[in-house]
């Protein structure tokens, strides 16, 4: 029953607009009018504040902030200001008294008393005397200022950073006039003015302004003032900037690894490059140790991740994963990708917790490829692999691909000239399996018309296929040729016409479109059983997917077609550009039936031809109502068979930024040759709710409707103030699942884990769980632009 409800929500909403316009069309309704295509109907989306500037805003308000100095000279020829209620003079000094003010540049100092010594430059306040050069303001009972080198001596002082986080008191402070500071018997916080939650005291500290790093000796942390914790040396952090040194750990339950502490350590090595090296002790499994290293260099940008426990107490294995990811532009035209993972073993993911994978996961990419890009042309060399995590249905391996691509237009009413090309070679871990190569040559004529609002685009296309296959050894695929050849003209005419129309509602102008569509295409049947399947499989179908050319992905099947498509789609847009409404419709209506598929090798019934007159009646709607209600749906109906085979949708009430409620269901029937029924058939609800500014609590459900289990369960809260955070979250989800279809209900295994995370703001930053961190992440429920 639930996978039918998408549908009828894609029209209860038309019903409910069409109802409320009625009154307002009668007065104000204009026809459509054919409108030009490039008409602009969009506008980019307000900039939104910057959370972390919000954050801080709120957290620092009585913060001052940091001011440049206007005063382009260096600090030796800025003259000096004095003003005072007395002045008096003795042999080689002057003596001010009583609303004492220095000036000079950025720089003011006030005292009571201000001694100025002449021949050597220097300056003694006393009293009130207070001290602040844009970067920090400073009060104290005496300062001692030298003008040459800029160098200052304060006593029993209180300092406070401007711009960010970072205060605190010492019974001496030295400024070196560089942005260094020495603090003897001194106190630190990141905490904001009247907020004691934690402090450094240490006998010496050094804060570097230019480094953002503190340095301190024989240092107490202090929570509430109360001593937690001695070191006799730390450097960290007092802003955003990399500094080496140890994160905060976090805190982890499971019912099958025990007790779980994670203490990552992290190291800037250079401007370039950084590592973090994390041991993850587990109670019932061992202790794992992972690295990860980050570089940016002119040969390119990437990450190494490592990751290794030996003999694993539960599997008694050695588990082991890694990750290299690389990218660089190189020489203007050329570009290098690569993505490589490994596992040890396929539960890995399912076991232990890492960034590099999920427990959804069953296949991992290994691909490398090298490109070469012009303006009309393009060439690229690529390698693809994959593990399979669940040994079944192990794809051939790409070793390697060789393509050429090109556009060049014509010059001659519009025409432009296409051309695709590749030589692809395939080889199989399985020696029982066929292996090819595979040589595809592709031009492709196109005419793309424009008339106002109206548009026609033709396309004739040639596809021509050349394959030399290793079958010795293949036992069980008799249809296959050592050799086969495929030819096939494809040809296609696209048009629509984009009508606009204005009309008013409520007290705002709106504007719709309307776009009906309509392509024929043609590709004549060839048999071609005497192809292996090499990287084709059969790709869904969306809305845009209607008109594709071709039903299968890759070039081992190329479906044959005698159909037209026809399509409409319409948005609703505001007087400030948005899409407040968008739906689409549309379906493919075959006048041959397409007799090309991708066989099961294994299953010789499941290898029937298509006897279907129509596709799936394809249908999308989102809705933004008022920018607090978001609404998705869509699904694909089977007409033929009178039922569904797949559906959504998805339901968001947005209070503000960090407040929000989700409810989504997803329906997918698997294609007849699987050997499930029912792939996806799942109602879920994801909440994330703002309790006030400083308290979040979190929690995610997904459900499984036809095997009557709970794939989820995740509630969490967390407490972020503006100077320490804490987050707790109980997870209790399904682990994969290899096994049959039948005893799923029986076998399948549940995983239960309780997180703890808490961390000090400026000394490290923060970082705490949200609902995102789950099984299921969050997704935005529409996409309107």
């Amino acid at each position: 029953m639930l996978k039918i409800l998408p549908s009828l929500l894609f029209f209860l909403p038309l019903f409910a607009h069409s109802a409320e316009e009625s009154v307002a069309e009668k007065e104000s309704a204009q026809p459509y009018a054919v409108t030009n295509k490039t008409s602009t109907l969009e506008q980019a989306p307000a900039v939104q504040e910057n959370e972390t500037e919000l954050f801080f805003r709120q957290c620092y308000a009585q913060v001052p902030s940091i001011i440049a100095d206007p005063n382009p000279l260096p600090i030796e020829q800025q003259p000096i200001n004095i003003d005072a209620q007395k002045l008096y003079a003795v042999p080689s000094r002057l003596v001010y008294e009583e609303d004492v003010n220095l000036t000079q540049g950025d720089k003011n100092l006030s005292a009571d008393k201000l001694t100025y010594y002449l021949e050597q430059e220097r300056i003694i306040a006393e009293g009130n005397v207070n001290f602040n050069n844009g970067q920090v303001t400073l009060s104290a009972d005496v300062i001692e200022r030298q003008l040459a080198d800029n160098k200052t001596s304060l006593y029993q002082t209180d300092y406070q950073f401007h711009g960010r986080g970072g205060r605190g008191d010492a019974v001496k402070v030295y400024d070196n006039g560089e942005g260094l500071y020495e603090l003897n018997n001194s106190s630190y916080s990141a905490c904001p003015p009247g907020d004691n939650t934690w402090s450094i005291d240490s006998t010496t500290l050094y804060i570097d302004n230019k480094a953002d790093t503190a340095t301190a000796y024989n240092a107490i942390l202090k929570i509430k003032n109360v001593p937690v914790f001695y070191l006799p040396y730390i450097t960290y952090p007092i802003s955003d900037k990399r500094k080496t040194g140890l994160l905060f750990p976090s805190f982890e339950y499971t019912s099958t690894n025990g007790f779980t502490v994670n203490q990552p350590l992290y190291l800037n090595i250079a401007e370039n490059m950084d590592a973090t090296i994390t041991p993850t002790y587990m109670q019932n499994r061992g202790t794992l140790l992972a690295a990860q290293y980050r570089y940016l260099f002119d040969v390119g940008s990437g990450t190494i991740q490592t990751e290794y426990l030996g003999d694993d107490k539960i599997r008694e294995e050695n588990r082991y994963l890694f990750h290299w990811d690389h990218n660089v532009n190189f020489a203007n035209n050329w570009q290098f990708n690569a993505d490589y993972n490994r596992v040890s073993d396929e539960y890995y993911f399912t076991d232990i917790s890492t960034d590099y994978g999920t427990r959804s996961d069953n296949q991992l990419l290994q691909t490398a490829n090298l490109k070469y890009v012009e303006n009309n042309w393009n060439s690229e060399l690529e390698v693809r692999s994959f593990q399979i995590l669940d040994d079944d249905n192990i794809p051939h391996e790409l070793l390697p691909k060789l393509a050429f691509s090109a556009y060049q237009p014509l010059n001659y009413r519009g025409l432009q000239l296409d051309w695709y090309s590749e030589i692809s070679k395939f080889a199989h871990s399985d020696s029982t399996v066929y292996t090819g190569t595979r040589v595809h040559l592709e031009p492709k004529l196109s005419l793309p018309l424009y008339y106002n609002s109206l548009f026609v685009n033709t396309e004739l296309k040639y596809m021509l296929s050349y394959y030399q296959q290793d079958i010795s050894d293949a036992t069980k695929y008799d249809d296959l040729s050592e050799t086969a050849t495929r030819y096939l003209p494809s040809f296609k005419i696209h048009s629509g016409v984009n009508f606009e129309r204005s009309f008013s509602m409520g007290d705002g102008e709106y504007k719709q479109t309307l776009v009906p569509q309509i392509q024929y295409l043609y590709v004549p049947y060839q048999d071609q059983s005497a192809i292996g399947i090499y990287d084709s499989t059969e790709m869904e179908v969306d809305y845009y997917g209607l008109f594709r050319d071709n039903r299968f992905s890759g070039y081992d099947r190329i479906s044959d077609a005698n159909q037209i498509t026809f399509g409409v789609s319409s948005s609703f847009i505001n007087p400030q550009g948005k899409k407040k409404v968008r739906f689409a419709l549309g379906q493919n209506y075959y006048f041959t039936p397409s007799q090309t598929y991708v066989p099961d090798y294994d299953d010789d019934d499941d290898n029937d031809e298509n006897t279907a007159s129509r596709s799936s009646l394809i249908g999308e709607l989102d809705i933004n109502f008022e920018n607090d209600y978001f609404f998705h749906t869509g699904f694909a109906f089977d007409s033929d068979q009178g039922e569904f085979t797949s559906s959504n949708f998805t339901l968001e009430k947005r209070w503000s930024t960090n407040t929000f409620a989700q409810l989504n269901y997803r329906y997918y029937a698997n294609q007849e040759d699987d050997d499930w029924d029912i792939k996806i058939n799942q109602l879920g609800t994801k909440v994330n709710w703002s309790i006030n500014s400083q308290w979040t609590s979190y929690a995610s459900y997904y459900y499984d409707v036809d095997y009557n289990h709970a794939y989820e369960s995740l509630v969490g809260v967390k407490y972020q103030s503006c100077c320490w955070a804490i987050s707790l979250s109980y997870d209790r989800y399904m682990d994969s699942y290899y096994g049959d279809e039948d005893s799923i209900k029986d076998d399948y295994e549940s995983e239960q884990s309780l997180t703890l995370n808490f961390e000090l703001t400026g000394l490290g930053g923060v970082g705490v769980s949200s609902a995102s961190e789950s099984l299921f992440d969050y997704g935005r429920p529409f996409y309107l632009q």
